[in-house]
């Protein structure tokens, strides 16, 4: 794990990737380099056997980084599986938990303070800086009153409950989107915060869990343990990303029906759609032709 100095004013963006995805992850990073402003490192966090074929993505900006190395926990991902871990105790990690669990490891990843997830299937089509999440010294937090409150989601934020210490409920918002913001000295509280309440290394409670969300917890976290006015996050409820589920919203942004929102810095194509990569970057080229010129002084 790294011990560097804390940069309070810094914004470090960071993509928890994996073979599987290496070109959509690829792609994303065309477009970081295009559109994201340049005092923004990127750090891609792949599995250790994944790292020389993302390693051909690393430049001046982009650093690679193995998941091994940054987890506290001794995890280690199972022989021929993408899809299971186990931590130290040779207890089975389902591989979507063990990308939350890496997510909340991000201030073993970058020094900044401030702290931004890309997916792989995002590509950036406008110009994007730390002032699109910040304000008056205050980072972005994704939070949208009364949404998701039921079914699976409400499972989610009952194991924030249980996790941080509150009785069982749901934390009054939905905090979960794409190009989520953090603020790393949170982060750090939040894992102090869970061992104190779980008696426990912060990573095996999570990582044991059946079902919980990272950007709920941490979403709560800060509601109910810091208070949002103490946080140094802004409340904000407007998506930064057109976000693609659906075929037919795939569809409809392609054919400008359902133009790119005003807001959006990014498009979102769901995987698992049946658009072939020719498909998506027809989209993308269609979309970013219309649009300015890049920020000047960024890699082409």
């Amino acid at each position: 794990m790294q011990t560097q100095q804390h940069n309070q004013e810094e914004l470090s963006m960071i993509t928890c990737s994996y073979a599987p995805d290496f070109n959509r992850c690829a792609r994303l990073c065309s477009s970081v380099d295009h559109w994201v402003s340049s005092d923004i490192m990127h750090w891609l966090v792949v599995p250790a056997r994944d790292l020389a074929v993302f390693n051909q993505l690393s430049n001046s900006r982009r650093n690679v980084v193995a998941v091994e190395e940054i987890v506290p926990g001794d995890f280690r991902q199972l022989p021929l599986s993408n899809r299971w871990w186990l931590d130290s105790r040779a207890w089975p990690v389902r591989g979507w938990v063990m990308q939350q669990v890496t997510k909340l490891s991000a201030n073993f990843v970058t020094s900044a303070e401030l702290i931004i997830f890309a997916d792989s299937d995002l590509q950036f089509v406008r110009p994007f800086s730390r002032d699109d999440v910040s304000q008056d010294g205050q980072l972005r937090l994704h939070r949208i009153a009364g949404a998701k409150d039921r079914g699976e989601h409400l499972q989610w934020h009952h194991k924030a409950a249980d996790l941080i210490g509150t009785q069982p409920q749901y934390f009054g918002h939905d905090y979960i989107g794409q190009l989520i913001t953090w603020r790393r000295s949170h982060l750090e509280g939040l894992q102090q915060h869970l061992e104190k309440t779980q008696g426990r290394p912060w990573h095996r409670s999570v990582g044991r869990a059946l079902k919980v969300s990272e950007y709920i917890l941490y979403g709560a976290y800060i509601d109910s343990i810091v208070g949002l006015e103490h946080s140094g996050h802004f409340s904000c409820d407007q998506d930064l990303v057109h976000c693609c589920w659906f075929k037919d919203e795939a569809d409809a942004l392609a054919d400008g029906s359902d133009p790119l929102r005003a807001r959006a810095v990014a498009v979102l194509l769901q995987s698992n759609l049946g658009l072939s990569d020719q498909d998506e970057q027809q989209i993308v080229r269609d979309l970013t032709a219309m649009k300015s010129h890049p920020m000047e002084g960024l890699a082409l």
